[in-house]
């Protein structure tokens, strides 16, 4: 899978499923270690910081959501 799907991926998972143990620690590693919900802005601060992360820390996401 290239890196723009499993962005895809991530992101969609994070959107359906917000509650979820998986969401907020893709979500608190990337942006904010004491975030306590995922909201729609911080959807769109994930959005951005993937666009730019390293290869290898877009798999580990991808792993925690798949």
């Amino acid at each position: 899978m290239d890196r723009r799907e499993e962005i895809q991926q991530i992101l969609q998972f994070v959107a359906e499923h917000p509650e979820s143990y998986a969401s907020l620690a893709v979500c608190r590693r990337a942006l904010d270690v004491g975030l306590e919900r995922v909201t729609g802005q911080t959807l769109s601060m994930l959005a951005q910081y993937l666009e730019d992360a390293p290869d290898d820390e877009i798999d580990a996401f991808y792993s925690i959501v798949t």
